[in-house]
């Protein structure tokens, strides 16, 4: 509910400030006394574009106050999300410095024009007969059939799971564009771990490797001199173990002379039994060496591979290319697993789309049947709105794909002449006409949901006698659901106000103002009178001023 606004520095206006109540508040004045600019500066703290030349006085900034009682609105996680501090009396205000620069607020915490805007159409709804854009807004559509088919909480479960299956929709797209990109990496990956194949890095020993490449390199070399080394050892008679034995031999002879020729003895079979078992070993290493000339080539292309891999991947180590390794492992386990995860994503998202079509088919029965309810509503008040000839009709069908607001289509198609077809309203029905239909639409509404505040300016423009009246029974019935605010120049409808404001205009010195007063009984019996007759008020105009107010 509007509680309270003030408007300071904004076109004619210097600064005024209203007062509201619940029910139905009327706002009269002569034509040219500032009607519209009262409703221009309303406009500011619902996110409008400034018109700088609104602003008068350049010395001062201009600004727009709005006062909110949010009680019986739903809007902790609209304040939540927007990171800012519920109250149950909120504040929309926006400001225009003398630079011509605007500032919004909510609760004294600056927002954007669009959070600003979002919360102030959310709390205050303005029609007037140039501007009923919701009437065409598909989701009022909806709006209307799922309030007379008490669907709210169907809808709210339905929006959020659909919400949920357009994110996962989203995430299964992006990872599916991922893959995408990825599948040409992951070929280019898999051929560098294709390079790594034939070597098992973790049993390598880089310098082991490196001296048995070095050994093979030389193995002719080393095989000729070795066998010549070994022959000169062993040849029967004239090699060196043969001598050593013959030596051995003579020493015996003599060792028995002195402590120190057996000591010579024992030193020399030492010396024989040691180079017997270093020959063994020779002759070994020898067979050995001969057996792995088959492998030179392998270990060679092993440690070529090896040396290649580091320079391409610009690392030094053994370890290092483990490391890269494995980082391809992953990349390419990554990517197989994207489609593991695009298949859990997938069964998840058909799950939702089976409940959001069961949710959906509900949400359909309802609106059909609601329809008629809807058409005999409709039809009753465009009777009493003169418009007895015009007639509302609603076609309902499904959808084969889930859309945000179910599987249903709908269409409002209206005639305002007998003998006519049914066109969509934007095509045949004249801006008074749309008016009077928002009208209907919405004092059915406020039987069936929590509207927010209203405020029709001059919707009942062209009408006259008794529709006069209907239009106004019908706004003072809106007003005990909901707060309603009306600029009229009709009498009938400003009598049905529970408070009443008159805008005028005067002069100072240098400039015309305008200005706003509360009426009083008395002055509302004068201001309707003079609604009635003119300027020069009389007798009668003032019986039928009292008339309509009682």
């Amino acid at each position: 509910m509007l509680k309270e606004i003030k408007i300071n520095n904004y076109a004619l206006i210097d600064s005024i400030e209203m007062s509201f109540k619940p029910g139905m508040t009327s706002i009269t004045g002569e034509t040219g006394a500032g009607k519209s600019i009262l409703l221009g500066g309303l406009s500011l703290v619902l996110g409008s574009r400034v018109d700088n030349s609104k602003i008068i006085n350049k010395n001062i900034k201009c600004f727009v106050e709005a006062i909110f009682d949010t009680t019986d609105y739903d809007l902790k996680l609209f304040f939540e999300l927007n990171s800012l501090d519920y109250e149950r009396e909120t504040i929309l205000r926006r400001e225009v410095i003398p630079s011509g620069k605007s500032r919004a607020f909510i609760n004294d915490t600056p927002v954007n024009l669009d959070v600003l805007s979002k919360l102030g159409n959310t709390l205050i709804d303005v029609h007037s007969q140039n501007n009923n854009l919701s009437l065409l807004d598909n989701n009022f559509k909806y709006m209307i059939l799922d309030s007379l088919a008490n669907n709210e909480k169907l809808v709210l479960d339905y929006k959020k799971k659909y919400n949920d299956l357009k994110e996962i929709e989203k995430e299964i797209e992006k990872i599916e564009q991922n893959k995408l990109n990825l599948d040409e990496q992951s070929d280019y990956n898999k051929y560098l771990l294709k390079e790594f194949e034939g070597l098992n890095l973790e049993d390598i020993d880089i310098d082991e490797l490196k001296d048995q490449v070095k050994e093979l390199d030389n193995l002719e070399e080393t095989l000729t001199i070795s066998v010549n080394v070994i022959n000169e050892i062993n040849n029967d008679g004239i090699g060196i173990n043969d001598k050593l034995s013959l030596y051995i031999k003579e020493i015996n002879k003599i060792s028995e002379n002195s402590s120190k020729l057996e000591s010579f003895r024992k030193k020399f079979i030492e010396i024989k039994n040691d180079l017997t078992d270093l020959t063994s070993d020779y002759e070994l290493y020898i067979e050995n060496l001969e057996s792995k000339d088959t492998k030179s080539n392998i270990l060679k292309e092993s440690l070529d591979l090896i040396y290649s891999l580091q320079n391409k991947h610009r690392v030094n180590s053994i370890d290092e290319l483990i490391e890269i390794k494995n980082d391809l492992l992953k990349k390419i386990d990554d990517h197989k697993n994207f489609d593991n995860i695009i298949s859990k994503l997938s069964l998840k998202r058909d799950g939702i789309s089976k409940s959001l079509y069961t949710i959906a088919n509900k949400l359909h029965i309802g609106r059909e049947k609601s329809i008629p309810v809807f058409i005999k509503q409709m039809n009753n008040n465009f009777r009493d709105l003169g418009m007895e000839n015009s007639k509302i009709k609603i076609d309902i069908t499904k959808s084969k794909e889930l859309l945000n607001n179910g599987n249903s289509l709908i269409d409002f198609l209206f005639k305002s002449n007998k003998g006519t077809s049914f066109n969509e309203l934007k095509n045949i029905a004249s801006g008074g006409e749309i008016s009077r239909i928002m009208l209907s639409i919405k004092s059915i509404l406020s039987k069936y949901r929590k509207l927010s505040a209203i405020i029709f300016d001059e919707i009942d423009t062209g009408v006259s006698g008794i529709v006069s009246s209907k239009v106004a029974n019908l706004m003072y019935n809106m007003s005990k659901n909901m707060q309603v605010l009306t600029i009229t120049h009709i009498p009938q409808v400003a009598s049905k106000g529970d408070n009443h404001f008159k805008v005028f205009k005067h002069e100072d010195e240098s400039r015309t103002v305008t200005n706003i007063k509360l009426l009083n009984k008395s002055d509302r019996v004068d201001e309707i009178a003079e609604m009635l007759s003119g300027k020069k008020l009389n007798k009668s105009a003032k019986e039928l001023a009292n008339q309509l107010l009682n």
